[in-house]
């Protein structure tokens, strides 16, 4: 997308950024588990928490539209024991709300929790969702007003059916252990005719096929947050590491290029590994240092299932980039593309990954600015101020595949790429706290154009 594309796609992000924006005002810690707090009660009863809600599912994208939660939820106590059961069906705007087996799902969970902030939690959960191949590069309001209002999704997507059993152990309000085992079937779905305010004639991005199948997995997980605020950070560590044992039978493998996987099998047994983690260093009262790194893909056995697969690339890693960009006969080393296009989408097909970011932010104290943050300005009863702060950045990275090292695409599983062979830009942002705006451009490709972008939440 050159620049001009870019401007005017996320500039259209701006009108609903104020509005759709998360606003965080000081707020004691709450559970991340009261899920029914967020959902818009129907009706209810005192007591035992017991009613009927109704919820957004959070997302936008193009294969379901807005995704509707509907159904009863039921919660209760007894002494330090919290109970929590909800049946939801899932019902899809796309195809104008058509009813057919691709619109309707569901969600069904159990959950026992004992402690508030420290304490351990059982669950488990029945579902039929649809859910994105890989979640870490964006959040979920940024995925969803990008294809809301200007027809881009930045994500892949396929559907799960089956369960889960779960169970955490919390070692403060934002820390925990866990672990838990899945049983699903797996398979791919459609970009569908789903609405947009701007662009809304014109095609959606292809989702890629994934491969169909049977799938087990065991993911132990640890997430440590010790950051001084959740939203806002200045201080502290937050690590997400997780480990993944998967295996399956593959029905119906998705296509890819062919040095990605020369002969797909039907079963496999993989293990997968994933590490994101975060530092945020206060300079001063008015300016920080924040860092990232995130390392990730194929530690043991078979293949990576294109469901497990990983790519950088776009506003959410390196934003000098163009997200899924395609270039015939070109080594593309964002998505592990040997220059040949599937032909069914351009899925992420990388077996390992590694970014790096970095970030210098400086709050903006001047005269001319004062009235942005003279005073909180007070929406539905919650006071924010807005900060300007002006954020410099720098990001590097790349994918690649393991196996016969073949040129720079395909690596043996003990080696490491060069640097001189990741993809680096530099960026400069002005971040309002609502919302920021930024502008990137590649540094190792000096024929990319800048972009221009929107971000919801904080870069990272």
């Amino acid at each position: 997308m050159t620049t001009s594309q870019s401007v005017s796609a996320t500039m259209g992000i701006l009108l609903a950024c104020v509005a759709a924006a998360p606003l965080h005002a000081q707020r004691v810690d709450t559970l991340p588990t009261d899920s029914t707090a967020e959902r818009l009660g129907l009706w209810a009863r005192s007591g035992r928490s017991s009613g009927l809600v109704l919820s957004s599912g959070k997302t936008y994208n193009r294969v379901e539209g807005l995704p509707v939660h509907i159904g009863p939820v039921f919660r209760d106590s007894s002494g330090r024991a919290v109970f929590n059961v909800s049946v939801l069906g899932i019902f899809r705007s796309a195809d104008t709300f058509h009813w057919d087996a691709q619109n309707l799902g569901h969600t069904v969970s159990a959950q026992m929790r004992v402690g508030r902030e420290r304490g351990y939690a059982l669950g488990l959960a029945s579902y039929d969702a649809v859910t994105p191949v890989e979640t870490w590069q964006l959040p979920d309001p940024d995925a969803a007003l990008a294809a809301f209002l200007v027809r881009r999704d930045f994500r892949d997507y396929f559907n799960r059916h089956g369960g889960k059993v779960t169970a955490t152990f919390n070692m403060s309000a934002r820390s925990s252990l866990s672990a838990d085992w899945s049983d699903e079937r797996w398979g791919g779905v459609r970009a569908r005719n789903v609405f947009s305010i701007f662009r809304n004639g014109a095609a959606w991005r292809a989702n890629p096929t994934v491969d169909a199948g049977r799938f087990h997995t065991a993911v132990a997980r640890a997430n440590v947050d010790t950051r001084n605020d959740e939203v806002n950070p200045s201080t502290g560590w937050l690590i997400l590491l997780e480990y993944e044992r998967g295996s399956g039978r593959v029905i119906d493998a998705g296509p890819t290029s062919p040095l990605a996987r020369p002969a797909p099998v039907s079963l496999l047994t993989y293990g997968r590994g994933f590490l994101d983690l975060r530092r945020y260093n206060r300079l001063s009262p008015t300016s920080s240092i924040n860092g990232r790194l995130v390392l990730g893909g194929w530690l043991h056995g078979d293949e990576l299932p294109l469901e497990r697969r990983f790519s950088v690339g776009g506003i959410g890693t390196i934003p000098g980039f163009d997200f899924r960009k395609f270039q015939p006969g070109i080594v593309d080393v964002s998505q592990c593309s040997d220059g040949t296009q599937p032909p069914e989408g351009n899925p992420a097909q990388c077996e390992r990954v590694a970014l790096a970011q970095i970030e210098y932010r400086n709050e903006i104290r001047s005269s001319l600015l004062d009235f942005l943050n003279s005073r909180p300005i007070r929406l539905r009863g919650i006071g924010f101020t807005v900060q300007p702060t002006v954020v410099a950045f720098v990001d590097a990275g790349r994918g690649w595949l393991v196996g016969q090292p073949s040129g720079t695409l395909q690596y043996s599983s003990r080696s490491f790429p060069r640097f001189g062979t990741f993809r680096t830009d530099v960026g400069l942002g002005l971040d309002l706290g609502i919302f920021g705006i930024y502008a990137a451009k590649a540094v190792s490709e000096a024929k990319e154009p800048a972009n221009v972008f929107l971000r919801v939440h904080r870069r990272f």
